[in-house]
C-alpha cells in the first residue's frame, strides 16, 4: 500500500507544473525545518555557546603562544645575526699592536653590532659576549668567561651549551636568558658564549588579557614547575598540575586547552568553568509561531512571481538548446536578468560563444602546426650548414700550417654544437662542462691567454642532467664585468662542480673588479635584454621550481661567485 502510494506521489510530481514543485520544496525545506529546530532549540543553544566559549579560549591561548613562539624566533635570529657575525668574529680574535687599536674596535666595530638588536626589540636587556682569549672586559658588551663560571646557570647548564640556542628560564628570579656558543670564534680555538636576557614580564605579556570570567592560565615547564600565572575570577590551584600535564580536556567543572609553545620547553594551559545561556520557553515559542505565519504568507506572494521571472526565462532557454542541437549554433543567447537564470543564461551564451572559437581555433592551430613543422625543419638544416663550414675551415687551417686557427675553430665547432643541442634544452652536466670549456678557449684566444681558468668537477656529477648554456653566460659575465676591468694582476676563473644528497651546485667564481651586494642581487631580479645572468635563473627556476636557481655573491676588489643549484636527475 505505502510503496503503491509512493508511486503515485513520484509520478504526480514529476509531472507537474515548476511552480508547484518549487512550492512544495520550498514548505518542506522551510515550515518542516523551523518546526524541528523549535523543538531542539535550547538543546542546541547550550551546545552552541559552550562550543563557542570554548573555541573561543582555544583560539586566543593559541594566538598568545604563537605570539611568545614568534618573539622567540625574532630572538633567534638576532642570536645567529650576532653569533655568526665575521666582523665580530674577526674583531674578537685578532691581533692588535696596541689597546689603542682594540679601543677603536670595541668602539667601532663591536659596540655598534652586539647594540642593534636592541634597537630590532627593546625588550633585550642584556646581550654580552663571554670570551676567553684575554681581552680586556668592554662595559655591557665583552667580559670575561671567567665572570660566569661561578653562577648556577651556567654550573646547571655548562654540559649542553653548544651551536644551537639554549633557553634558560629562572622562575624565581624571573629571569630568561638565550645562551650558544659562537661557532666562528670556536674555529679560531677560542671559547665565547653569546648571551641575551630578555624582560621576563614582556615575554609573556600576550597571555595578560585572554582570561575572561572563570578562567585561570597557567604556563609550565616540562618538569611541571609555573613559569607564568593568570587568573580571573577562579582559584590558582583550581585544576591541579598533574590534571593540566596529563592531556585531558576535562576537569569536574572545568574544560582545558593546551598549547605548546614553540622554541622553549613550556607548555601553556588555560582552563574555565562550564556555562551556557538559556532561553526562556514562552518567548521562543512566541518567535517560533509569528517566524511560521511570515514564511507561510511570503512563500504565497512568491508562488506568483516565480512563473513571470523563473519559469518563462527557464522555457526560453530550453527552446534554444533544441536548435543548437539541431546544428544552429549561429544564435545569439542574451539576458539582462541579474539573478540565476540570467547567470545561466548568459552562461550558456558563453558556452555557446567559446564552442564557436574553440572550433576556429582548433582549424587556425592546424595551419601555425604546418608553419612550426616548416622552421623546424630549417632550424635542423642550418646547423649542418654551419658545422660543415667550420670543417672545412679547420681542414684548411691544418693544411696551411695554422694550428691556432685550427684549435679556434674545433673550439667554436664544439661550442655551437652543445649550444644547439639539437634543439633540446637537457643535457648532460658533461656536455654543459664541455660547452663552456670550449667557450673559455675562444675568449682566450681573444684575450691574448690574458686569464688562467680552473675546471674541478666531480666525474659523479657528469651524467646527470642539466640545462643547456647556463655556465657560458656567467663566465662571459665573469670576463666581460670582472676581469677585463682589472687594472692589475692576472685574472683567475675557478669553476667547481660538487653534490649534496639531492642537488648539484655549480660555481663560477672570478677575481675581478667585484661589485656590491646589492647590484649582484639586482642582475638576478632586473630583466635584462639578450642572453644574460638573469634569464639563467629564469629558466631555472621554470624548468625546475623556485627553490633551485641562481645566487650570486660579491664584494667590491675581491670579485664574484655565483652558484648554481639544481636537483639530480639522471639524464634518460
Amino acid at each position: 500500500m505505502l510503496s503503491r502510494l509512493r508511486r503515485i506521489f513520484d509520478r504526480r510530481f514529476r509531472d507537474s507544473r515548476l511552480i508547484n514543485k518549487i512550492m512544495l520544496i520550498y514548505v518542506s525545506i522551510s515550515v518542516v525545518p523551523i518546526l524541528i529546530l523549535g523543538a531542539f532549540l535550547v538543546m542546541q543553544e547550550r551546545n552552541t555557546m559552550q562550543r563557542q566559549r570554548t573555541e573561543s579560549m582555544k583560539n586566543a591561548l593559541e594566538q598568545a603562544a604563537y605570539s611568545v613562539s614568534s618573539d622567540i624566533r625574532v630572538y633567534n635570529n638576532l642570536s645567529d645575526y650576532v653569533a655568526y657575525n665575521q666582523t665580530v668574529s674577526d674583531a674578537l680574535t685578532g691581533s692588535y699592536s696596541s689597546k689603542y687599536d682594540l679601543y677603536e674596535q670595541y668602539e667601532k666595530t663591536i659596540d655598534p653590532i652586539l647594540q642593534s638588536p636592541s634597537y630590532f626589540s627593546p625588550d633585550i636587556e642584556k646581550l654580552k659576549i663571554y670570551e676567553n682569549n684575554g681581552l680586556p672586559s668592554h662595559g655591557e658588551t665583552i667580559a670575561q668567561l671567567s665572570d660566569i663560571k661561578s653562577t648556577k646557570w651556567y654550573k646547571e647548564n655548562k654540559d649542553s651549551l653548544n651551536q644551537s640556542v639554549t633557553w634558560i628560564i629562572d622562575s624565581k628570579k624571573h629571569k630568561i636568558r638565550s645562551v650558544r656558543t659562537m661557532p666562528l670564534m670556536e674555529m679560531n680555538n677560542v671559547t665565547a658564549l653569546l648571551y641575551i636576557e630578555v624582560k621576563y614580564n614582556a615575554l609573556f605579556d600576550s597571555f595578560d588579557n585572554i582570561c575572561q570570567d572563570g578562567q585561570g592560565l597557567v604556563v609550565l615547564d616540562e618538569n611541571g614547575n609555573t613559569v607564568y600565572q593568570k587568573v580571573n575570577g577562579v582559584s590558582a590551584k583550581a585544576v591541579p598540575v598533574s590534571r593540566l600535564m596529563s592531556g585531558e580536556s576535562r576537569y569536574g567543572h572545568f574544560y582545558i586547552e593546551s598549547k605548546k609553545i614553540q622554541g622553549l620547553q613550556l607548555t601553556a594551559y588555560m582552563y574555565g568553568k562550564n556555562s551556557f545561556f538559556i532561553w526562556q520557553n514562552v518567548q521562543l515559542v512566541i518567535v517560533l509561531l509569528v517566524y511560521i505565519s511570515i514564511v507561510i504568507a511570503t512563500l504565497l506572494i512568491a508562488s506568483r512571481m516565480f512563473q513571470r521571472y523563473v519559469v518563462n526565462d527557464i522555457t526560453s532557454l530550453e527552446a534554444n538548446m533544441e536548435e543548437v542541437k539541431k546544428g544552429n549554433r549561429a544564435l545569439m543567447v542574451v539576458s539582462d536578468s541579474k539573478d540565476e537564470i540570467g547567470g545561466l543564461i548568459r552562461g550558456f551564451g558563453s558556452m555557446l560563444a567559446e564552442i564557436n572559437r574553440l572550433i576556429k581555433e582548433n582549424y587556425e592551430n592546424k595551419l601555425s602546426l604546418r608553419k612550426a613543422e616548416m622552421k623546424a625543419l630549417q632550424a635542423q638544416i642550418n646547423p649542418h650548414f654551419l658545422y660543415n663550414s667550420l670543417s672545412l675551415i679547420n681542414w684548411k687551417a691544418i693544411e696551411a700550417g695554422a694550428d691556432d686557427i685550427s684549435e679556434l675553430t674545433l673550439a667554436l665547432s664544439s661550442f655551437y654544437r652543445t649550444s644547439l643541442n639539437h634543439g633540446k634544452n637537457v643535457l648532460s652536466v658533461r656536455g654543459e662542462i664541455e660547452n663552456v670549456k670550449s667557450y673559455i678557449k675562444i675568449q682566450s684566444f681573444m684575450h691574448d691567454n690574458s686569464f688562467e681558468t680552473v675546471v674541478d668537477v666531480d666525474e659523479d656529477i657528469l651524467e646527470y642532467e642539466t640545462l643547456n648554456l647556463l655556465l657560458q653566460p656567467l663566465v662571459e659575465n665573469a670576463i666581460d664585468h670582472g676581469i677585463d676591468m682589472k687594472e692589475d694582476g692576472k685574472g683567475f676563473i675557478k669553476i667547481l662542480g660538487r653534490q649534496t644528497a639531492n642537488t648539484i651546485v655549480i660555481t663560477v667564481e672570478d677575481n675581478g673588479v667585484g661589485m656590491d651586494q646589492k647590484t649582484a642581487d639586482n642582475i638576478i631580479t632586473f630583466k635584462s635584454k639578450g642572453y644574460g645572468v638573469a634569464n639563467v635563473n629564469q629558466r631555472i627556476e621554470l624548468f625546475y621550481g623556485k627553490p633551485y636557481g641562481l645566487r650570486i655573491k660579491s664584494e667590491p676588489g675581491k670579485g664574484t661567485k655565483c652558484t648554481i643549484t639544481i636537483p639530480k636527475r639522471k639524464m634518460s
